[in-house]
């Protein structure tokens, strides 16, 4: 039988050694979620591929779903339509967070009586996060259906988020760096 080319094995050895870095790497929790982690420096770079999501004039379907992989975004109200978050924005979000499983919830910032803010593509947020974000426009909210692999992982985060959880979200995008939603 002939062996793989030193170039294909390579490339299926940093393929796979991608896939494990990402599902293995600390999944920093929103945050207020329980603990504050420090930002995983070069996080961003470690993202499986995603599909990009077209972002054509006009309204989108509130009732449609953008995939992204297997990470899925269904627009709940429409935002302005121009003006979306790139990584390395500071955003501003209110959002609940529920096991997809049960639909319980563990974590929401009503409860805590205001929003958070994080900058995108720093690690300050769970992956699912990051990518999710980035096709929002400015005052859209939306539900993310976030698997495991972009949420804690074979980890979880006891004790509210058992390992492999897949996670759903609905996030109200506030602010984008100093520019405020209407």
């Amino acid at each position: 039988m002939p062996s793989a080319s030193p170039t294909i094995a390579a490339a299926l050895l940093l393929a796979f050694a991608a896939v494990f870095a990402h599902a293995f790497a600390p999944a920093v929790p929103l945050a207020r979620h329980k603990t504050s982690l420090p930002p995983q420096r070069g996080a961003a770079s470690h993202h499986l591929p995603l599909s990009p999501v077209s972002r054509s004039p006009g309204p989108r379907n509130a009732a449609s779903s953008l995939s992204m992989a297997s990470l899925e975004r269904t627009v709940l109200r429409e935002g302005d339509g121009k003006t979306f978050p790139q990584p390395g924005d500071t955003v501003t979000c209110h959002y609940e967070g529920r096991l997809a499983r049960g639909n319980t919830l563990f974590d929401s910032s009503y409860d805590y009586g205001e929003p958070i803010s994080f900058q995108i593509g720093e690690g300050q947020v769970i992956k699912g996060w990051d990518q999710g974000i980035l096709d929002m426009s400015l005052g859209e909210k939306c539900k993310l259906d976030v698997p495991p692999f972009y949420g804690y992982g074979p980890r979880g985060d006891p004790p509210d988020i058992p390992p492999m959880s897949p996670l759903v979200f609905e996030i109200e995008l506030l602010q984008i760096n100093d520019q405020k939603a209407a």
